[in-house]
Protein backbone atom coordinates (compact mmCIF):
# COMPACT_ATOMS: atom_id res chain seq x y z
CA UNK A 1 0.00 0.00 0.00
CA UNK A 2 2.88 2.57 -0.68
CA UNK A 3 1.64 4.04 -3.78
CA UNK A 4 -1.51 5.52 -4.16
CA UNK A 5 -3.73 7.91 -6.18
CA UNK A 6 -5.43 10.80 -4.15
CA UNK A 7 -9.05 10.28 -5.70
CA UNK A 8 -10.45 12.66 -3.71
CA UNK A 9 -10.85 14.36 0.03
CA UNK A 10 -13.10 15.69 2.41
CA UNK A 11 -11.87 18.60 4.76
CA UNK A 12 -15.09 18.36 7.71
CA UNK A 13 -18.46 17.33 8.48
CA UNK A 14 -20.88 19.59 9.24
CA UNK A 15 -20.65 21.01 12.28
CA UNK A 16 -22.70 19.25 15.74
CA UNK A 17 -24.33 22.70 15.86
CA UNK A 18 -25.89 22.57 12.47
CA UNK A 19 -27.79 19.82 14.01
CA UNK A 20 -28.34 15.83 13.51
CA UNK A 21 -30.65 16.61 10.01
CA UNK A 22 -27.78 18.24 8.07
CA UNK A 23 -25.02 15.71 9.39
CA UNK A 24 -27.34 12.58 8.67
CA UNK A 25 -27.26 14.27 5.48
CA UNK A 26 -23.68 14.65 5.05
CA UNK A 27 -23.29 11.17 6.07
CA UNK A 28 -25.72 9.96 3.50
CA UNK A 29 -24.13 12.01 0.25
CA UNK A 30 -20.37 10.69 1.71
CA UNK A 31 -21.83 7.01 1.64
CA UNK A 32 -23.04 7.15 -1.83
CA UNK A 33 -20.07 8.70 -3.06
CA UNK A 34 -18.11 5.41 -1.69
CA UNK A 35 -20.31 3.64 -3.44
CA UNK A 36 -20.31 5.23 -6.96
CA UNK A 37 -16.23 5.41 -6.40
CA UNK A 38 -15.87 1.52 -5.84
CA UNK A 39 -18.15 0.64 -8.48
CA UNK A 40 -16.00 3.10 -10.66
CA UNK A 41 -13.06 0.93 -9.48
CA UNK A 42 -15.10 -2.04 -10.75
CA UNK A 43 -16.53 -3.64 -7.71
CA UNK A 44 -19.96 -5.12 -7.99
CA UNK A 45 -22.79 -3.03 -7.57
CA UNK A 46 -23.91 -5.59 -4.16
CA UNK A 47 -20.34 -5.21 -3.07
CA UNK A 48 -20.04 -1.39 -3.39
CA UNK A 49 -23.50 -0.77 -1.40
CA UNK A 50 -22.11 -3.13 1.81
CA UNK A 51 -18.57 -1.42 1.88
CA UNK A 52 -20.91 1.71 1.56
CA UNK A 53 -22.34 0.30 4.90
CA UNK A 54 -19.16 -0.11 6.50
CA UNK A 55 -18.29 3.32 5.46
CA UNK A 56 -21.37 4.64 7.47
CA UNK A 57 -20.52 3.20 10.34
CA UNK A 58 -17.29 4.35 10.49
CA UNK A 59 -18.31 7.62 9.73
CA UNK A 60 -21.10 7.68 12.78
CA UNK A 61 -19.10 6.27 15.28
CA UNK A 62 -16.58 9.25 13.91
CA UNK A 63 -19.56 11.51 14.17
CA UNK A 64 -20.88 10.37 17.81
CA UNK A 65 -17.54 9.35 19.72
CA UNK A 66 -15.36 11.67 18.22
CA UNK A 67 -16.05 14.28 20.69
CA UNK A 68 -14.86 17.33 17.81
CA UNK A 69 -17.07 19.08 15.02
CA UNK A 70 -14.62 17.72 12.11
CA UNK A 71 -14.53 14.33 10.77
CA UNK A 72 -12.47 13.98 7.44
CA UNK A 73 -12.87 11.19 4.92
CA UNK A 74 -10.85 10.69 2.52
CA UNK A 75 -10.89 7.93 -0.60
CA UNK A 76 -7.51 6.53 -2.18
CA UNK A 77 -7.44 4.19 -5.45
CA UNK A 78 -4.58 2.03 -4.77
CA UNK A 79 -2.09 0.57 -7.17
CA UNK A 80 -3.52 -3.50 -7.51
CA UNK A 81 -7.01 -2.00 -7.51
CA UNK A 82 -8.06 -1.30 -4.14
CA UNK A 83 -9.55 1.19 -2.77
CA UNK A 84 -8.66 2.89 0.85
CA UNK A 85 -11.16 4.70 2.55
CA UNK A 86 -9.77 6.69 6.24
CA UNK A 87 -11.80 8.07 8.61
CA UNK A 88 -10.21 10.17 10.97
CA UNK A 89 -11.94 12.12 14.06
CA UNK A 90 -10.69 14.52 16.84
CA UNK A 91 -12.29 12.22 19.86
CA UNK A 92 -10.93 10.43 22.89
CA UNK A 93 -9.73 6.99 20.69
CA UNK A 94 -11.00 3.45 21.96
CA UNK A 95 -9.68 -0.03 22.40
CA UNK A 96 -10.76 -1.92 19.99
CA UNK A 97 -10.18 -5.07 21.45
CA UNK A 98 -12.76 -4.13 24.25
CA UNK A 99 -15.81 -3.65 21.56
CA UNK A 100 -18.24 -6.46 22.87
CA UNK A 101 -18.85 -9.00 20.60
CA UNK A 102 -22.68 -7.88 18.78
CA UNK A 103 -23.02 -11.60 17.88
CA UNK A 104 -23.17 -12.92 21.92
CA UNK A 105 -26.57 -13.74 23.30
CA UNK A 106 -26.45 -11.04 25.65
CA UNK A 107 -25.93 -8.15 22.84
CA UNK A 108 -28.40 -9.61 20.07
CA UNK A 109 -30.92 -7.65 21.19
CA UNK A 110 -29.07 -4.16 21.82
CA UNK A 111 -29.70 -1.66 19.28
CA UNK A 112 -25.90 -0.68 18.88
CA UNK A 113 -22.43 -1.89 18.92
CA UNK A 114 -22.37 -3.05 15.80
CA UNK A 115 -20.56 -1.00 13.33
CA UNK A 116 -17.16 -2.34 13.87
CA UNK A 117 -18.54 -5.98 13.48
CA UNK A 118 -20.26 -4.43 9.66
CA UNK A 119 -16.42 -2.68 9.09
CA UNK A 120 -14.66 -5.66 9.23
CA UNK A 121 -17.62 -7.70 7.63
CA UNK A 122 -17.71 -5.94 4.49
CA UNK A 123 -13.97 -4.51 4.06
CA UNK A 124 -11.15 -6.52 3.30
CA UNK A 125 -9.27 -4.93 5.61
CA UNK A 126 -9.73 -2.67 9.16
CA UNK A 127 -7.21 -1.04 10.75
CA UNK A 128 -7.64 1.53 13.57
CA UNK A 129 -4.83 3.53 14.35
CA UNK A 130 -4.00 6.38 17.32
CA UNK A 131 -2.08 9.30 16.68
CA UNK A 132 -0.52 10.80 19.58
CA UNK A 133 -1.70 14.28 19.22
CA UNK A 134 -5.81 12.39 20.07
CA UNK A 135 -8.11 10.83 17.66
CA UNK A 136 -9.06 7.87 15.90
CA UNK A 137 -8.32 6.55 11.96
CA UNK A 138 -10.13 4.31 10.67
CA UNK A 139 -9.02 2.34 6.99
CA UNK A 140 -10.81 0.09 5.14
CA UNK A 141 -8.92 -0.92 2.75
CA UNK A 142 -11.37 -2.92 -0.13
CA UNK A 143 -9.72 -4.88 -3.26
CA UNK A 144 -11.81 -4.02 -6.47
CA UNK A 145 -10.90 -7.05 -8.46
CA UNK A 146 -10.61 -10.49 -7.52
CA UNK A 147 -7.64 -12.92 -9.13
CA UNK A 148 -8.68 -14.28 -12.46
CA UNK A 149 -11.73 -11.99 -13.15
Amino acid sequence: MTSAARFTHFERAPERRAGEAKRLVWVDHVEELGVRVAQAGGLPEDEARFLGVALREALMNALTHGDSDRVTVSFRLMEGASLLITVRDRGPGFDPAQIPDPLSPGNLTKRTGRGIFYMRRFADEVVFAFPARGGTVARLLKRLSRAGG
